[in-house]
């Protein structure tokens, strides 16, 4: 079989072509060559910052970033990178945005596919601005999804076992629902670069699924741009993954069990989301205001790799254990740092020779 596929590290590289003006990434990429400004909307700025933080951001020459909806000021000579979902309210502000110059150079990345008449009505809002010179390039970036892990990402779809379940949830709404699961999934196959075999039961929304979904597959190789060329000769295309797609029905128990893991507790106490725990405010043991705290958790951080999935008494023994080590640590430093101020007094290279002193 194929070796490992982390979700998490694909998703980081389109990220990375994407500021780099969709042109390839390698070790002779000069980031600090061209600054950018990124604009986003809500959706693709949660899909951000499960993969970026703010310093990675700048690390990638981002100087400044801002939401597609907040006012912005005029910015000349720098590159807009604007990666928007392809909504009709984003279309319009992106042509209020050329029509008022906000910026000389805009490179527009879609999350998802736009449709025709959305692209449509972009083109002529730049026509009538005069603006087509502003935009720089357009692209269908398929990344509406967020990747939480290496095997682990969501299409951050609001309550979508309601939907598919609800019996007064008319054609028009399934069909909807239906689309955003095979458009969400076609993206993260997309991001992988892999051809799955589809395996789902018959009969229910998974069928559903991974009909639309195999057919928009077949339809896609047919077309002229195929985002899976690449991958049609290589090695992995002889060893496709399987994509096995079920309905929730099918489990519904875990949906009532609440496991005492390090990661499941967050969830349920202290609201995880976005790899991200809210400490609330809180006041301390002499009376002080202690201000609400934001822990930043995932794949970067070792002690959550290590522990997320263990049960919480066992994480306690292992804080334990960490702390200890080092408050060992600092104070093997300590003693240290101390036994080389009196060694250096002593050979006359202490405060005495730096203020004067006899």
């Amino acid at each position: 079989g194929g070796g490992f596929m982390s979700v998490r590290t694909k998703h980081i590289e389109c990220l990375e072509r994407m500021l780099n003006f969709n042109n390839q990434v390698d070790s002779k990429t000069s980031w600090q060559e061209h600054w950018k400004i990124l604009i986003y909307d809500g959706f693709c700025r949660d899909i951000i910052s499960t993969l970026f933080k703010v310093a990675d951001l700048r690390k990638h020459g981002v100087t400044l970033h801002l939401n597609i909806n907040a006012d912005r000021q005029q910015v000349q000579d720098v590159s807009a990178i604007y990666f928007v979902q392809p909504s009709k309210d984003n279309v319009t502000r992106i042509g209020r945005d050329c029509a008022a110059g906000l910026y000389d150079s805009m490179h527009l990345n879609w999350s998802s596919t736009i449709a025709q008449d959305q692209l449509h009505a972009l083109a002529t809002s730049v026509a009538e601005c005069e603006g087509q010179s502003r935009i720089q390039r357009v692209f269908d970036q398929h990344m509406n999804f967020l990747s939480l892990d290496h095997r682990l990402f969501s299409l951050m779809l609001e309550q979508s076992y309601v939907k598919l379940n609800d019996p007064e949830v008319g054609d028009a709404e399934m069909e909807t629902n239906i689309n955003e699961i095979v458009n969400g999934l076609f993206s993260v196959l997309v991001t992988l670069g892999v051809v799955p075999i589809i395996r789902c039961p018959r009969g229910d929304a998974a069928a559903m699924v991974g009909e639309r979904l195999n057919k928009k597959l077949r339809d896609h190789f047919l077309s002229t741009n195929n985002l899976f060329k690449d991958q049609a000769f290589s090695s992995s295309s002889f060893s496709r993954p399987a994509l096995i797609i079920v309905d929730r029905s099918s489990d519904l128990s875990v949906n009532l069990q609440h496991a005492w893991t390090y990661e499941a507790m967050l969830h349920d106490v202290l609201g995880m989301s976005l790899n991200k725990v809210t400490v609330a405010e809180s006041k301390g043991e002499d009376g002080r205001r202690q201000p609400a705290r934001v822990y930043d958790l995932g794949a970067g951080d070792a002690f959550w790799v290590d522990n997320c999935g263990k049960p919480f008494p066992v994480v306690t023994d292992e804080i334990e254990d960490k702390l200890s080590a080092w408050k060992s640590e600092y104070a093997a430093i300590g003693a240290e740092g101390q036994a080389e101020y009196v060694a250096s007094a002593a050979g006359g290279g202490g405060v005495d020779a730096l203020t004067g002193g006899a």
